[in-house]
Protein backbone atom coordinates (compact mmCIF):
# COMPACT_ATOMS: atom_id res chain seq x y z
CA UNK A 1 0.00 0.00 0.00
CA UNK A 2 2.56 2.23 0.79
CA UNK A 3 4.50 1.47 -2.64
CA UNK A 4 1.44 2.51 -4.42
CA UNK A 5 0.60 5.50 -2.39
CA UNK A 6 4.67 7.09 -3.29
CA UNK A 7 4.23 6.06 -6.63
CA UNK A 8 1.28 7.57 -7.52
CA UNK A 9 2.98 10.72 -5.61
CA UNK A 10 6.11 10.36 -7.67
CA UNK A 11 3.83 9.98 -10.86
CA UNK A 12 1.98 13.05 -10.28
CA UNK A 13 5.14 15.26 -9.14
CA UNK A 14 6.72 14.23 -12.44
CA UNK A 15 3.12 15.38 -14.19
CA UNK A 16 3.56 18.78 -12.57
CA UNK A 17 7.31 18.85 -13.52
CA UNK A 18 6.76 18.44 -16.88
CA UNK A 19 4.25 21.49 -17.06
CA UNK A 20 6.64 23.47 -15.73
CA UNK A 21 9.12 22.41 -18.72
CA UNK A 22 6.13 23.84 -20.99
CA UNK A 23 6.38 27.56 -19.85
CA UNK A 24 6.68 30.47 -22.26
CA UNK A 25 8.05 33.28 -22.00
CA UNK A 26 6.40 36.47 -24.20
CA UNK A 27 8.02 39.16 -23.41
CA UNK A 28 10.01 39.04 -20.67
CA UNK A 29 13.11 36.35 -21.05
CA UNK A 30 13.64 33.70 -18.12
CA UNK A 31 10.89 34.94 -15.87
CA UNK A 32 6.93 35.47 -15.06
CA UNK A 33 6.61 31.84 -17.06
CA UNK A 34 3.31 31.28 -18.48
CA UNK A 35 1.64 28.07 -19.42
CA UNK A 36 -0.19 27.96 -22.95
CA UNK A 37 -3.63 27.77 -22.83
CA UNK A 38 -4.36 25.78 -26.17
CA UNK A 39 -8.49 25.83 -25.89
CA UNK A 40 -10.60 29.14 -26.83
CA UNK A 41 -10.52 31.37 -23.35
CA UNK A 42 -11.76 35.12 -22.69
CA UNK A 43 -8.87 37.52 -23.27
CA UNK A 44 -8.28 41.25 -22.57
CA UNK A 45 -9.03 43.27 -25.52
CA UNK A 46 -5.80 44.27 -26.94
CA UNK A 47 -6.76 47.22 -28.44
CA UNK A 48 -7.55 48.98 -24.62
CA UNK A 49 -5.69 50.09 -22.35
CA UNK A 50 -3.68 48.26 -19.59
CA UNK A 51 -2.57 50.69 -16.63
CA UNK A 52 -1.33 48.46 -13.29
CA UNK A 53 0.43 48.66 -10.53
CA UNK A 54 1.91 45.98 -8.00
CA UNK A 55 2.59 46.55 -4.37
CA UNK A 56 5.69 44.32 -3.37
CA UNK A 57 6.16 44.50 0.80
CA UNK A 58 6.89 40.69 1.48
CA UNK A 59 9.50 39.94 3.61
CA UNK A 60 12.84 38.67 1.47
CA UNK A 61 13.40 35.16 3.54
CA UNK A 62 16.35 33.63 0.75
CA UNK A 63 18.25 36.45 -0.05
CA UNK A 64 20.21 33.85 -2.87
CA UNK A 65 16.91 33.49 -5.09
CA UNK A 66 14.92 35.94 -7.15
CA UNK A 67 11.91 37.40 -5.18
CA UNK A 68 9.25 35.37 -5.85
CA UNK A 69 6.40 38.57 -6.33
CA UNK A 70 8.89 40.37 -8.79
CA UNK A 71 9.00 37.00 -10.93
CA UNK A 72 5.10 36.82 -10.11
CA UNK A 73 4.63 40.77 -11.80
CA UNK A 74 7.08 39.83 -14.76
CA UNK A 75 4.72 36.86 -15.08
CA UNK A 76 1.63 39.72 -14.68
CA UNK A 77 2.74 41.48 -17.62
CA UNK A 78 3.86 38.53 -20.08
CA UNK A 79 0.50 36.73 -19.24
CA UNK A 80 -1.16 39.98 -21.03
CA UNK A 81 1.48 39.61 -23.58
CA UNK A 82 0.63 36.00 -24.72
CA UNK A 83 -3.05 36.95 -24.58
CA UNK A 84 -2.48 39.24 -27.11
CA UNK A 85 -2.19 42.58 -25.35
CA UNK A 86 0.81 44.82 -27.71
CA UNK A 87 3.38 46.43 -25.71
CA UNK A 88 2.54 49.93 -26.30
CA UNK A 89 -0.93 48.93 -24.20
CA UNK A 90 0.36 47.58 -21.45
CA UNK A 91 1.65 50.34 -18.27
CA UNK A 92 3.20 47.96 -15.22
CA UNK A 93 4.84 49.89 -12.10
CA UNK A 94 5.61 47.36 -9.26
CA UNK A 95 6.24 49.92 -6.09
CA UNK A 96 8.64 47.88 -3.63
CA UNK A 97 8.43 48.31 0.13
CA UNK A 98 9.29 47.30 3.82
CA UNK A 99 10.56 43.64 3.51
CA UNK A 100 11.19 43.65 -0.32
CA UNK A 101 13.42 47.04 -0.18
CA UNK A 102 16.51 44.36 -0.63
CA UNK A 103 15.15 43.03 -4.23
CA UNK A 104 15.89 46.73 -5.49
CA UNK A 105 19.94 46.86 -4.26
CA UNK A 106 22.79 47.54 -6.32
CA UNK A 107 25.08 44.86 -6.81
CA UNK A 108 27.48 46.11 -4.74
CA UNK A 109 25.48 47.14 -1.40
CA UNK A 110 24.00 43.45 -2.23
CA UNK A 111 26.78 41.81 -2.04
CA UNK A 112 27.49 44.39 1.43
CA UNK A 113 24.93 43.24 2.98
CA UNK A 114 24.30 39.85 1.87
CA UNK A 115 27.56 38.37 0.51
CA UNK A 116 26.18 37.56 -2.39
CA UNK A 117 25.27 39.25 -6.04
CA UNK A 118 21.56 40.43 -6.14
CA UNK A 119 19.85 37.64 -7.64
CA UNK A 120 16.90 40.04 -8.85
CA UNK A 121 19.71 42.14 -10.90
CA UNK A 122 18.57 40.58 -14.53
CA UNK A 123 15.01 40.73 -13.89
CA UNK A 124 15.26 44.46 -12.82
CA UNK A 125 16.76 44.47 -16.34
CA UNK A 126 14.45 42.72 -18.04
CA UNK A 127 11.68 44.90 -16.47
CA UNK A 128 13.22 47.95 -17.28
CA UNK A 129 13.99 47.14 -20.85
CA UNK A 130 9.87 45.58 -21.40
CA UNK A 131 8.83 49.25 -19.92
CA UNK A 132 7.76 48.22 -16.33
CA UNK A 133 8.33 51.27 -13.48
CA UNK A 134 9.94 50.03 -10.40
CA UNK A 135 9.46 52.14 -7.59
CA UNK A 136 11.19 51.90 -4.14
CA UNK A 137 9.38 53.64 -0.74
CA UNK A 138 11.87 56.10 0.30
CA UNK A 139 10.42 55.82 4.12
CA UNK A 140 11.59 52.22 3.91
CA UNK A 141 14.75 53.36 2.32
CA UNK A 142 15.30 55.58 5.30
CA UNK A 143 14.28 52.95 7.76
CA UNK A 144 16.73 50.57 6.03
CA UNK A 145 19.51 53.40 6.02
CA UNK A 146 19.67 53.24 2.22
CA UNK A 147 21.10 55.90 0.53
CA UNK A 148 19.93 56.52 -3.52
CA UNK A 149 23.24 55.06 -4.40
CA UNK A 150 22.51 51.78 -2.73
CA UNK A 151 19.38 51.15 -5.08
CA UNK A 152 19.83 49.41 -8.54
CA UNK A 153 20.09 51.45 -11.37
CA UNK A 154 16.90 53.12 -13.17
CA UNK A 155 14.86 52.41 -10.24
CA UNK A 156 12.97 55.51 -9.03
CA UNK A 157 12.47 56.55 -5.25
CA UNK A 158 9.29 57.71 -3.98
CA UNK A 159 8.68 59.93 -0.87
CA UNK A 160 6.31 56.91 0.53
CA UNK A 161 5.21 53.87 -1.07
CA UNK A 162 1.35 55.43 -0.88
CA UNK A 163 2.34 58.63 -2.72
CA UNK A 164 3.77 56.45 -5.14
CA UNK A 165 0.72 54.11 -5.30
CA UNK A 166 -1.90 57.24 -5.15
CA UNK A 167 -0.18 59.01 -7.72
CA UNK A 168 -0.75 56.12 -10.07
CA UNK A 169 -4.08 55.70 -8.80
CA UNK A 170 -4.57 59.43 -9.76
CA UNK A 171 -3.11 58.70 -13.43
CA UNK A 172 -5.51 55.72 -14.40
CA UNK A 173 -3.72 52.49 -12.86
CA UNK A 174 -5.54 49.66 -11.04
CA UNK A 175 -4.08 48.21 -7.76
CA UNK A 176 -3.68 44.72 -8.50
CA UNK A 177 -2.85 42.89 -5.18
CA UNK A 178 -1.18 39.53 -5.13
Amino acid sequence: MKTSIFSLILFLSSISLSNGQDMVFPAIKGYGGVIPVPFEVENPDPTKPYKLVIELGDRLEDKSQVAEMLDYAARMYNLHRYAGVPKENIELAVVVYSGSAPTVLSNQTYSKRFNLENPNAELLDELQRNGIQVIVCGQSMMKQNLLPEDIYPGVRMAVSRFTATTDLIQKGYQVIVL
